[in-house]
Protein backbone atom coordinates (compact mmCIF):
# COMPACT_ATOMS: atom_id res chain seq x y z
CA UNK A 1 0.00 0.00 0.00
CA UNK A 2 2.77 2.43 0.90
CA UNK A 3 4.58 1.61 -2.37
CA UNK A 4 1.38 2.37 -4.35
CA UNK A 5 0.93 5.74 -2.63
CA UNK A 6 4.60 6.66 -3.36
CA UNK A 7 4.17 5.84 -7.07
CA UNK A 8 1.01 7.97 -7.26
CA UNK A 9 2.73 10.97 -5.63
CA UNK A 10 5.69 10.67 -8.01
CA UNK A 11 3.39 10.64 -11.02
CA UNK A 12 1.45 13.65 -9.74
CA UNK A 13 4.60 15.77 -9.13
CA UNK A 14 6.28 14.97 -12.44
CA UNK A 15 3.41 15.92 -14.75
CA UNK A 16 -0.20 16.87 -14.80
CA UNK A 17 -2.76 16.08 -17.53
CA UNK A 18 -5.49 18.70 -17.50
CA UNK A 19 -7.89 18.55 -20.41
CA UNK A 20 -5.28 16.62 -22.39
CA UNK A 21 -2.61 19.45 -21.85
CA UNK A 22 0.53 18.24 -20.15
CA UNK A 23 2.16 20.92 -17.94
CA UNK A 24 5.87 20.47 -16.99
CA UNK A 25 7.00 20.90 -13.43
CA UNK A 26 10.79 20.97 -13.95
CA UNK A 27 12.89 24.00 -12.81
CA UNK A 28 13.58 26.87 -15.27
CA UNK A 29 16.50 26.73 -17.68
CA UNK A 30 18.73 29.69 -18.86
CA UNK A 31 20.96 29.70 -21.95
CA UNK A 32 23.20 32.53 -23.18
CA UNK A 33 24.48 32.93 -26.69
CA UNK A 34 28.07 31.65 -26.85
CA UNK A 35 29.98 30.03 -24.04
CA UNK A 36 32.08 32.91 -22.62
CA UNK A 37 29.22 34.89 -21.04
CA UNK A 38 31.41 37.95 -21.69
CA UNK A 39 29.97 41.11 -23.23
CA UNK A 40 31.55 44.45 -24.16
CA UNK A 41 29.99 47.88 -24.45
CA UNK A 42 31.41 51.40 -24.55
CA UNK A 43 30.91 54.00 -21.84
CA UNK A 44 27.48 55.61 -22.10
CA UNK A 45 26.27 53.17 -24.74
CA UNK A 46 23.50 50.56 -24.22
CA UNK A 47 23.76 46.81 -24.65
CA UNK A 48 20.70 44.55 -24.78
CA UNK A 49 21.15 40.98 -23.55
CA UNK A 50 18.35 38.48 -24.31
CA UNK A 51 18.93 34.96 -22.94
CA UNK A 52 17.05 31.88 -24.13
CA UNK A 53 14.71 30.42 -21.53
CA UNK A 54 12.72 27.19 -21.03
CA UNK A 55 10.30 26.08 -18.34
CA UNK A 56 9.61 29.65 -17.25
CA UNK A 57 5.83 29.67 -16.82
CA UNK A 58 4.92 32.14 -14.05
CA UNK A 59 8.61 33.06 -13.75
CA UNK A 60 10.08 35.98 -11.85
CA UNK A 61 13.29 37.54 -13.23
CA UNK A 62 15.97 39.35 -11.27
CA UNK A 63 19.19 40.88 -12.67
CA UNK A 64 21.52 42.04 -9.90
CA UNK A 65 24.95 43.71 -9.73
CA UNK A 66 26.91 44.10 -6.49
CA UNK A 67 23.85 42.92 -4.54
CA UNK A 68 21.49 45.50 -6.05
CA UNK A 69 18.63 44.70 -8.41
CA UNK A 70 19.05 46.45 -11.75
CA UNK A 71 16.24 44.85 -13.77
CA UNK A 72 13.25 42.49 -13.34
CA UNK A 73 12.54 41.76 -16.99
CA UNK A 74 13.59 38.80 -19.15
CA UNK A 75 15.78 41.08 -21.27
CA UNK A 76 18.53 43.25 -19.74
CA UNK A 77 19.24 46.71 -21.13
CA UNK A 78 22.53 47.85 -19.57
CA UNK A 79 24.71 50.96 -19.74
CA UNK A 80 27.24 52.66 -17.46
CA UNK A 81 29.06 55.98 -17.29
CA UNK A 82 32.28 54.49 -15.91
CA UNK A 83 34.57 51.95 -17.52
CA UNK A 84 35.26 48.70 -15.69
CA UNK A 85 34.21 45.08 -15.29
CA UNK A 86 30.68 44.47 -14.05
CA UNK A 87 29.57 41.01 -12.87
CA UNK A 88 25.81 40.52 -13.17
CA UNK A 89 23.75 37.65 -11.81
CA UNK A 90 20.49 36.56 -13.44
CA UNK A 91 18.06 34.68 -11.20
CA UNK A 92 14.87 33.08 -12.61
CA UNK A 93 12.34 31.70 -10.13
CA UNK A 94 9.22 29.61 -10.85
CA UNK A 95 6.93 27.56 -8.57
CA UNK A 96 9.05 24.55 -9.49
CA UNK A 97 12.53 25.85 -8.81
CA UNK A 98 15.23 28.49 -9.38
CA UNK A 99 17.98 28.89 -11.99
CA UNK A 100 20.91 31.28 -11.70
CA UNK A 101 23.70 32.33 -14.11
CA UNK A 102 26.47 35.00 -13.98
CA UNK A 103 27.73 37.13 -16.86
CA UNK A 104 30.42 39.80 -17.14
CA UNK A 105 30.03 43.08 -18.99
CA UNK A 106 33.21 45.03 -19.76
CA UNK A 107 32.50 48.73 -20.12
CA UNK A 108 35.35 50.25 -22.16
CA UNK A 109 36.23 53.86 -22.86
CA UNK A 110 35.12 55.58 -26.02
CA UNK A 111 37.76 56.09 -28.69
CA UNK A 112 37.06 59.77 -28.95
CA UNK A 113 39.84 61.44 -30.96
CA UNK A 114 42.00 63.98 -29.15
CA UNK A 115 43.25 66.85 -31.29
CA UNK A 116 45.71 69.54 -30.25
CA UNK A 117 47.17 72.53 -32.03
CA UNK A 118 50.95 72.83 -31.84
CA UNK A 119 52.10 75.89 -29.94
CA UNK A 120 50.50 78.46 -27.67
CA UNK A 121 46.71 78.88 -27.34
CA UNK A 122 47.16 82.57 -28.12
CA UNK A 123 49.32 84.13 -30.79
CA UNK A 124 50.08 87.59 -32.09
CA UNK A 125 51.11 87.98 -35.72
CA UNK A 126 52.18 90.98 -37.68
CA UNK A 127 50.00 92.12 -40.58
CA UNK A 128 50.97 90.48 -43.87
CA UNK A 129 52.63 87.43 -42.34
CA UNK A 130 51.77 83.75 -42.79
CA UNK A 131 51.79 80.99 -40.19
CA UNK A 132 51.29 77.25 -40.60
CA UNK A 133 49.22 75.80 -37.77
CA UNK A 134 49.71 72.06 -37.28
CA UNK A 135 47.19 69.74 -35.67
CA UNK A 136 48.18 66.55 -33.88
CA UNK A 137 45.58 63.82 -33.45
CA UNK A 138 45.95 60.94 -31.02
CA UNK A 139 45.65 57.76 -33.03
CA UNK A 140 42.58 55.55 -32.52
CA UNK A 141 41.34 52.52 -34.41
CA UNK A 142 38.30 54.33 -35.83
CA UNK A 143 38.40 56.42 -39.02
CA UNK A 144 38.80 60.07 -38.05
CA UNK A 145 38.19 63.25 -40.02
CA UNK A 146 39.70 66.71 -39.50
CA UNK A 147 37.83 69.98 -40.02
CA UNK A 148 39.04 73.58 -39.67
CA UNK A 149 37.03 76.74 -39.05
CA UNK A 150 38.20 80.35 -39.02
CA UNK A 151 35.92 82.72 -37.15
CA UNK A 152 33.18 80.07 -37.31
CA UNK A 153 33.40 79.56 -41.07
CA UNK A 154 34.76 76.31 -42.57
CA UNK A 155 38.16 76.60 -44.25
CA UNK A 156 40.21 74.05 -46.13
CA UNK A 157 42.95 72.17 -44.34
CA UNK A 158 43.90 68.69 -43.22
CA UNK A 159 46.55 68.33 -40.51
CA UNK A 160 47.84 71.81 -41.27
CA UNK A 161 46.27 75.18 -42.00
CA UNK A 162 48.19 78.13 -43.46
CA UNK A 163 46.87 81.30 -41.87
CA UNK A 164 47.25 84.55 -43.78
CA UNK A 165 47.39 87.51 -41.40
CA UNK A 166 45.76 89.84 -43.90
CA UNK A 167 43.15 91.43 -41.65
CA UNK A 168 43.78 93.41 -38.49
CA UNK A 169 41.97 92.31 -35.35
CA UNK A 170 41.25 89.13 -33.44
CA UNK A 171 40.56 85.80 -35.08
CA UNK A 172 39.61 82.36 -33.79
CA UNK A 173 40.93 79.25 -35.50
CA UNK A 174 39.38 75.91 -34.50
CA UNK A 175 40.31 72.39 -35.52
CA UNK A 176 37.93 69.49 -34.86
CA UNK A 177 38.62 65.76 -35.07
CA UNK A 178 35.54 63.51 -35.37
CA UNK A 179 34.71 59.82 -35.53
CA UNK A 180 31.78 57.59 -34.64
CA UNK A 181 32.65 57.75 -30.92
CA UNK A 182 32.66 61.52 -30.69
CA UNK A 183 34.76 64.57 -31.40
CA UNK A 184 37.16 67.00 -29.79
CA UNK A 185 38.35 70.47 -30.69
CA UNK A 186 41.22 72.79 -29.99
CA UNK A 187 41.30 76.53 -30.54
CA UNK A 188 43.91 79.21 -30.96
CA UNK A 189 43.16 82.90 -30.57
CA UNK A 190 45.09 85.00 -33.09
CA UNK A 191 45.57 88.75 -32.91
CA UNK A 192 46.86 90.48 -36.01
CA UNK A 193 48.59 93.78 -35.33
CA UNK A 194 50.34 96.29 -37.47
CA UNK A 195 54.11 96.44 -37.08
CA UNK A 196 53.98 99.44 -34.75
CA UNK A 197 51.45 97.68 -32.49
CA UNK A 198 53.43 94.49 -31.92
CA UNK A 199 54.36 93.70 -28.31
CA UNK A 200 57.76 92.16 -27.66
CA UNK A 201 58.95 88.91 -26.12
CA UNK A 202 62.04 88.55 -23.92
CA UNK A 203 62.31 85.15 -22.22
CA UNK A 204 65.10 83.09 -20.60
CA UNK A 205 65.40 79.37 -19.90
CA UNK A 206 66.58 79.75 -16.33
CA UNK A 207 66.81 82.47 -13.70
CA UNK A 208 69.28 80.45 -11.56
CA UNK A 209 72.87 80.21 -12.79
CA UNK A 210 76.23 78.83 -11.59
CA UNK A 211 79.81 79.81 -12.39
CA UNK A 212 83.30 80.14 -10.96
CA UNK A 213 84.85 83.40 -9.80
CA UNK A 214 86.52 85.30 -12.62
CA UNK A 215 84.76 83.40 -15.44
CA UNK A 216 82.35 85.03 -17.87
CA UNK A 217 78.78 83.85 -17.92
CA UNK A 218 76.31 84.75 -20.66
CA UNK A 219 72.73 85.61 -19.79
CA UNK A 220 71.13 85.23 -23.20
CA UNK A 221 67.39 85.18 -24.01
CA UNK A 222 66.12 81.98 -25.56
CA UNK A 223 63.14 83.75 -27.08
CA UNK A 224 62.73 87.38 -28.04
CA UNK A 225 61.09 89.50 -30.69
CA UNK A 226 62.94 91.62 -33.15
CA UNK A 227 61.06 94.70 -32.05
CA UNK A 228 62.98 97.95 -32.36
CA UNK A 229 62.83 100.83 -29.91
CA UNK A 230 63.24 98.58 -26.88
CA UNK A 231 65.42 99.85 -24.04
CA UNK A 232 67.36 97.35 -21.92
CA UNK A 233 68.70 98.08 -18.45
CA UNK A 234 70.78 95.77 -16.24
CA UNK A 235 71.65 95.99 -12.54
CA UNK A 236 74.39 93.83 -11.03
CA UNK A 237 74.19 93.61 -7.24
CA UNK A 238 72.07 96.76 -7.44
CA UNK A 239 74.75 98.63 -9.37
CA UNK A 240 73.80 100.01 -12.81
CA UNK A 241 75.68 98.44 -15.70
CA UNK A 242 75.78 101.30 -18.16
CA UNK A 243 77.96 99.37 -20.61
CA UNK A 244 75.14 96.88 -21.30
CA UNK A 245 72.27 98.23 -23.36
CA UNK A 246 71.77 94.93 -25.18
CA UNK A 247 69.08 92.25 -24.68
CA UNK A 248 71.83 89.96 -23.31
CA UNK A 249 74.44 90.45 -20.60
CA UNK A 250 77.92 89.01 -20.12
CA UNK A 251 78.68 88.89 -16.43
CA UNK A 252 82.11 88.33 -14.84
CA UNK A 253 81.81 87.89 -11.05
CA UNK A 254 84.82 88.99 -9.01
CA UNK A 255 83.88 87.39 -5.69
CA UNK A 256 82.52 84.13 -4.36
CA UNK A 257 78.92 84.02 -3.15
CA UNK A 258 75.41 84.68 -4.40
CA UNK A 259 75.02 87.55 -6.83
CA UNK A 260 71.78 89.16 -8.00
CA UNK A 261 71.21 90.58 -11.46
CA UNK A 262 68.12 92.53 -12.39
CA UNK A 263 67.13 93.10 -15.99
CA UNK A 264 64.46 95.34 -17.48
CA UNK A 265 63.26 95.82 -21.04
CA UNK A 266 60.76 98.54 -21.89
CA UNK A 267 59.02 100.00 -24.88
CA UNK A 268 55.85 101.87 -25.73
CA UNK A 269 52.67 100.49 -27.22
CA UNK A 270 51.03 103.68 -28.30
CA UNK A 271 51.27 105.92 -25.27
CA UNK A 272 51.24 102.95 -22.91
CA UNK A 273 54.57 101.70 -21.55
CA UNK A 274 55.21 97.98 -21.81
CA UNK A 275 57.83 96.58 -19.41
CA UNK A 276 59.30 93.12 -18.84
CA UNK A 277 61.57 92.40 -15.85
CA UNK A 278 63.65 89.41 -14.72
CA UNK A 279 65.71 88.76 -11.59
CA UNK A 280 68.62 86.30 -11.87
CA UNK A 281 70.64 84.69 -9.09
CA UNK A 282 74.21 83.66 -9.88
CA UNK A 283 75.96 81.36 -7.41
CA UNK A 284 79.74 81.84 -7.70
CA UNK A 285 82.21 79.23 -6.46
CA UNK A 286 86.00 79.08 -6.03
CA UNK A 287 88.17 77.55 -8.76
CA UNK A 288 88.79 73.78 -8.34
CA UNK A 289 87.01 73.60 -4.98
CA UNK A 290 85.12 70.44 -5.93
CA UNK A 291 87.83 68.44 -7.68
CA UNK A 292 87.19 64.68 -7.28
CA UNK A 293 90.42 62.66 -7.51
CA UNK A 294 90.53 59.25 -9.16
CA UNK A 295 90.80 56.13 -6.99
CA UNK A 296 92.13 52.66 -7.84
CA UNK A 297 88.54 51.59 -8.55
CA UNK A 298 87.76 54.54 -10.84
CA UNK A 299 86.68 53.76 -14.37
CA UNK A 300 88.25 55.36 -17.43
CA UNK A 301 84.92 55.22 -19.20
CA UNK A 302 81.85 57.31 -18.45
CA UNK A 303 80.12 56.48 -15.17
CA UNK A 304 76.53 57.63 -15.74
CA UNK A 305 74.25 59.00 -18.47
CA UNK A 306 72.48 62.04 -17.02
CA UNK A 307 70.51 63.07 -20.08
CA UNK A 308 69.77 61.58 -23.47
CA UNK A 309 67.76 64.01 -25.59
CA UNK A 310 68.24 63.21 -29.26
CA UNK A 311 66.70 65.14 -32.09
CA UNK A 312 64.23 63.13 -34.17
CA UNK A 313 66.00 60.66 -36.44
CA UNK A 314 65.69 57.30 -38.14
CA UNK A 315 67.54 55.43 -35.37
CA UNK A 316 65.51 56.93 -32.50
CA UNK A 317 63.38 54.17 -31.00
CA UNK A 318 64.38 51.76 -33.77
CA UNK A 319 65.82 48.96 -31.64
CA UNK A 320 64.59 49.99 -28.19
CA UNK A 321 61.67 51.54 -26.37
CA UNK A 322 61.63 54.20 -23.67
CA UNK A 323 58.66 56.14 -22.35
CA UNK A 324 60.37 58.45 -19.83
CA UNK A 325 63.64 60.43 -19.76
CA UNK A 326 64.91 58.08 -17.05
CA UNK A 327 64.22 55.04 -19.23
CA UNK A 328 65.95 56.79 -22.14
CA UNK A 329 69.10 57.23 -20.03
CA UNK A 330 68.97 53.55 -19.10
CA UNK A 331 68.68 52.62 -22.77
CA UNK A 332 71.70 54.80 -23.59
CA UNK A 333 73.75 53.23 -20.82
CA UNK A 334 72.80 49.70 -21.84
CA UNK A 335 73.61 50.22 -25.51
CA UNK A 336 77.02 51.74 -24.88
CA UNK A 337 77.91 49.10 -22.28
CA UNK A 338 77.02 46.45 -24.87
CA UNK A 339 79.32 48.08 -27.42
CA UNK A 340 76.46 49.39 -29.56
CA UNK A 341 76.30 52.85 -31.06
CA UNK A 342 73.85 55.48 -29.85
CA UNK A 343 72.35 57.95 -32.32
CA UNK A 344 71.84 61.61 -31.37
CA UNK A 345 69.44 62.26 -34.26
CA UNK A 346 69.38 65.48 -36.26
CA UNK A 347 70.77 68.88 -35.30
CA UNK A 348 71.03 69.59 -31.57
CA UNK A 349 70.41 66.06 -30.31
CA UNK A 350 72.70 65.40 -27.36
CA UNK A 351 73.84 63.11 -24.59
CA UNK A 352 75.33 64.14 -21.22
CA UNK A 353 77.60 61.74 -19.32
CA UNK A 354 79.59 62.08 -16.13
CA UNK A 355 82.74 60.38 -14.84
CA UNK A 356 83.18 58.90 -11.36
CA UNK A 357 86.19 61.21 -10.91
CA UNK A 358 87.44 64.52 -12.27
CA UNK A 359 89.35 64.26 -15.56
CA UNK A 360 92.45 66.43 -15.30
CA UNK A 361 93.68 68.75 -18.02
CA UNK A 362 97.09 67.38 -18.90
CA UNK A 363 99.39 67.68 -21.88
CA UNK A 364 97.73 66.46 -25.10
CA UNK A 365 94.40 64.72 -25.40
CA UNK A 366 92.54 64.19 -22.12
CA UNK A 367 89.56 62.09 -23.20
CA UNK A 368 88.10 60.42 -26.29
CA UNK A 369 84.71 60.06 -27.93
CA UNK A 370 84.22 56.98 -30.11
CA UNK A 371 81.85 57.41 -33.07
CA UNK A 372 81.22 55.38 -36.21
CA UNK A 373 82.87 57.60 -38.82
CA UNK A 374 84.67 56.12 -41.80
CA UNK A 375 86.36 57.40 -44.93
CA UNK A 376 83.30 58.83 -46.70
CA UNK A 377 81.05 59.38 -43.72
CA UNK A 378 81.57 62.00 -41.01
CA UNK A 379 78.63 63.30 -38.99
CA UNK A 380 80.32 65.77 -36.66
CA UNK A 381 79.28 66.36 -33.09
CA UNK A 382 80.20 69.40 -31.01
CA UNK A 383 81.79 68.43 -27.70
CA UNK A 384 81.12 70.42 -24.54
CA UNK A 385 82.69 70.06 -21.09
CA UNK A 386 81.58 71.07 -17.60
CA UNK A 387 83.14 71.27 -14.16
CA UNK A 388 81.13 70.37 -11.11
CA UNK A 389 81.33 73.99 -9.99
CA UNK A 390 78.83 73.75 -7.14
CA UNK A 391 79.86 70.32 -5.85
CA UNK A 392 76.51 68.54 -6.12
CA UNK A 393 77.78 65.96 -8.67
CA UNK A 394 75.11 67.00 -11.16
CA UNK A 395 75.61 68.59 -14.60
CA UNK A 396 73.79 71.82 -13.72
CA UNK A 397 76.69 74.28 -13.99
CA UNK A 398 78.29 76.01 -17.00
CA UNK A 399 78.97 74.28 -20.31
CA UNK A 400 82.11 75.23 -22.24
CA UNK A 401 82.45 74.35 -25.90
CA UNK A 402 85.66 72.73 -27.08
CA UNK A 403 86.94 74.71 -30.04
CA UNK A 404 87.46 72.88 -33.31
CA UNK A 405 88.67 73.70 -36.79
CA UNK A 406 85.42 75.52 -37.64
CA UNK A 407 85.32 77.74 -34.55
CA UNK A 408 85.25 81.44 -35.43
CA UNK A 409 84.47 80.93 -39.12
CA UNK A 410 81.75 83.11 -40.60
CA UNK A 411 79.67 80.10 -41.68
CA UNK A 412 79.63 78.62 -38.14
CA UNK A 413 76.49 79.70 -36.28
CA UNK A 414 76.49 80.11 -32.51
CA UNK A 415 73.21 79.90 -30.54
CA UNK A 416 71.45 78.16 -33.42
CA UNK A 417 68.06 76.69 -32.42
CA UNK A 418 65.72 74.18 -34.05
CA UNK A 419 62.19 73.36 -32.87
CA UNK A 420 60.86 69.90 -33.73
CA UNK A 421 57.13 69.07 -33.89
CA UNK A 422 55.52 65.71 -33.14
CA UNK A 423 54.08 64.10 -36.31
CA UNK A 424 50.31 63.99 -36.59
CA UNK A 425 50.29 60.28 -37.44
CA UNK A 426 52.42 57.19 -37.74
CA UNK A 427 54.78 57.01 -40.70
CA UNK A 428 54.96 60.79 -41.13
CA UNK A 429 58.01 63.04 -41.39
CA UNK A 430 58.99 65.26 -38.45
CA UNK A 431 58.66 68.97 -39.19
CA UNK A 432 61.15 71.53 -37.86
CA UNK A 433 61.66 75.29 -37.78
CA UNK A 434 64.84 77.15 -36.84
CA UNK A 435 65.44 80.56 -35.30
CA UNK A 436 66.39 81.98 -38.70
CA UNK A 437 62.96 81.43 -40.24
CA UNK A 438 63.87 78.24 -42.08
CA UNK A 439 61.84 75.03 -41.99
CA UNK A 440 62.12 71.46 -43.19
CA UNK A 441 61.53 67.84 -42.25
CA UNK A 442 63.32 64.80 -40.90
CA UNK A 443 62.27 62.29 -43.56
CA UNK A 444 60.50 59.04 -42.69
CA UNK A 445 62.42 56.15 -44.28
CA UNK A 446 60.17 53.05 -44.14
CA UNK A 447 62.56 50.97 -46.24
CA UNK A 448 65.05 50.87 -43.39
CA UNK A 449 63.35 52.04 -40.18
CA UNK A 450 59.67 51.24 -39.64
CA UNK A 451 58.99 52.44 -36.10
CA UNK A 452 55.88 54.63 -35.97
CA UNK A 453 57.72 57.85 -35.24
CA UNK A 454 61.23 59.27 -35.35
CA UNK A 455 60.16 61.73 -32.62
CA UNK A 456 61.53 60.55 -29.22
CA UNK A 457 58.78 58.63 -27.43
CA UNK A 458 59.83 59.90 -23.99
CA UNK A 459 59.36 63.58 -24.80
CA UNK A 460 55.87 64.38 -23.56
CA UNK A 461 55.40 67.76 -25.24
CA UNK A 462 54.30 68.06 -28.86
CA UNK A 463 57.34 70.19 -29.68
CA UNK A 464 60.77 70.83 -28.23
CA UNK A 465 63.70 73.10 -29.06
CA UNK A 466 67.38 72.20 -29.20
CA UNK A 467 70.12 74.85 -29.20
CA UNK A 468 73.81 74.73 -29.93
CA UNK A 469 76.57 75.50 -32.40
CA UNK A 470 75.86 74.68 -36.04
CA UNK A 471 78.58 73.80 -38.53
CA UNK A 472 78.16 74.41 -42.23
CA UNK A 473 77.23 71.13 -43.90
CA UNK A 474 79.66 69.48 -46.34
CA UNK A 475 77.68 66.48 -47.57
CA UNK A 476 77.09 66.18 -51.32
CA UNK A 477 75.64 63.89 -53.99
CA UNK A 478 78.74 62.52 -55.70
CA UNK A 479 77.19 61.60 -59.06
CA UNK A 480 74.18 63.91 -59.02
CA UNK A 481 71.70 61.06 -59.26
CA UNK A 482 71.20 60.37 -55.55
CA UNK A 483 73.00 57.03 -55.67
CA UNK A 484 76.02 57.94 -53.54
CA UNK A 485 76.20 60.59 -50.87
CA UNK A 486 79.57 61.68 -49.46
CA UNK A 487 79.96 63.21 -46.00
CA UNK A 488 83.54 64.57 -45.85
CA UNK A 489 85.42 65.04 -42.57
CA UNK A 490 86.20 68.31 -40.83
CA UNK A 491 89.82 69.05 -39.96
CA UNK A 492 89.70 68.47 -36.18
CA UNK A 493 87.81 68.95 -32.94
CA UNK A 494 84.58 66.98 -33.48
CA UNK A 495 83.12 63.62 -32.48
CA UNK A 496 82.16 61.03 -35.12
CA UNK A 497 84.55 62.76 -37.53
CA UNK A 498 87.08 60.91 -39.72
CA UNK A 499 89.81 63.45 -38.99
CA UNK A 500 93.40 62.78 -39.99
CA UNK A 501 94.52 64.95 -37.05
CA UNK A 502 92.70 63.79 -33.92
CA UNK A 503 91.60 60.31 -35.00
CA UNK A 504 93.20 58.01 -32.44
CA UNK A 505 92.99 54.83 -34.48
CA UNK A 506 95.29 54.05 -37.40
CA UNK A 507 92.67 51.73 -38.91
CA UNK A 508 90.88 52.78 -42.05
CA UNK A 509 87.54 52.40 -40.33
CA UNK A 510 84.36 50.81 -41.62
CA UNK A 511 80.68 51.38 -41.28
CA UNK A 512 79.34 50.46 -37.84
CA UNK A 513 82.74 50.20 -36.15
CA UNK A 514 83.93 52.41 -33.29
CA UNK A 515 86.38 55.13 -34.33
CA UNK A 516 87.67 57.38 -31.50
CA UNK A 517 88.63 61.06 -31.67
CA UNK A 518 90.82 62.69 -29.01
CA UNK A 519 89.88 65.90 -27.18
CA UNK A 520 91.97 68.39 -25.23
CA UNK A 521 90.36 70.29 -22.35
CA UNK A 522 92.74 73.16 -23.14
CA UNK A 523 90.56 73.91 -26.20
CA UNK A 524 87.66 75.05 -24.00
CA UNK A 525 86.20 78.46 -24.86
CA UNK A 526 83.74 80.61 -22.96
CA UNK A 527 80.53 82.28 -24.09
CA UNK A 528 82.50 84.99 -25.90
CA UNK A 529 84.58 82.46 -27.82
CA UNK A 530 87.62 83.25 -25.71
CA UNK A 531 89.99 80.61 -24.41
CA UNK A 532 89.36 79.60 -20.81
CA UNK A 533 91.58 77.70 -18.41
CA UNK A 534 89.96 74.59 -16.94
CA UNK A 535 92.13 72.45 -14.71
CA UNK A 536 89.67 69.56 -14.86
CA UNK A 537 86.21 68.55 -16.00
CA UNK A 538 83.52 66.20 -14.64
CA UNK A 539 80.89 66.03 -17.40
CA UNK A 540 80.86 65.78 -21.19
CA UNK A 541 78.11 66.61 -23.66
CA UNK A 542 78.14 65.56 -27.32
CA UNK A 543 75.69 67.27 -29.69
CA UNK A 544 74.90 66.81 -33.39
CA UNK A 545 76.38 69.82 -35.20
CA UNK A 546 74.83 69.81 -38.69
CA UNK A 547 71.27 70.37 -39.87
CA UNK A 548 71.27 68.54 -43.17
CA UNK A 549 70.31 65.25 -44.81
CA UNK A 550 71.83 63.02 -47.46
CA UNK A 551 69.04 61.66 -49.63
CA UNK A 552 68.27 58.00 -48.98
CA UNK A 553 70.83 57.98 -46.15
CA UNK A 554 68.55 60.31 -44.20
CA UNK A 555 69.48 63.02 -41.71
CA UNK A 556 73.09 63.62 -40.64
CA UNK A 557 73.23 62.41 -37.05
CA UNK A 558 76.18 62.02 -34.72
CA UNK A 559 76.59 58.48 -33.34
CA UNK A 560 78.72 57.49 -30.38
CA UNK A 561 79.89 54.24 -28.81
CA UNK A 562 81.82 55.45 -25.80
CA UNK A 563 83.28 58.44 -23.94
CA UNK A 564 86.38 57.70 -21.89
CA UNK A 565 89.36 59.42 -20.27
CA UNK A 566 92.90 58.97 -21.58
CA UNK A 567 94.61 59.17 -18.18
Amino acid sequence: MRFFIYIMVLLITSSCNIDDVITTTVPPQIAFEGSSRLYTVKVGRQIVITPQYSSVEDAQYCWSCDGETISQTPTLTFSHTQSGQYYITLTVTTPFGTAQEEIRIDVVDLETPTVTLTGSPTMTLVLGSYYLFNATVKQVSLPTTIAWALNGQPVEGEYGYLFNASTLGKHTLTVTASNSDGKSSDTVEIEVLSADQMPFVWEFDSLELHTVVGRKIAIIPTEMSDTENVSYYWLSNNQPQDASREPYYIYTPTSVGRHTIKATASTLRGDEPLVISHIFTVDVYPQDKYYTPATPSSSKSWHKVYQYTPAPGQFIGDQYTASTPTEACCVAEARMRDGLYLSLGGFGGFIVVGFDHSVSNKEGYDFAVAGNSFNSSSEPGIVWVMQDENGDRLPNDTWYELAGSETGKSETIQNYAVTYFRPSGAGMAVEWRDNYGNSGVIDYLPTYHKQDYYYPQWIASDSYTLRGTRLKERNYDKYGNGAMWIQPPYDWGYADNYSSIDRLSTAEGSEGKAMPNGFDISNAIDCMGEKIELHHIDFVKVQTACNTKSGWLGENSTEIFDIYSLE
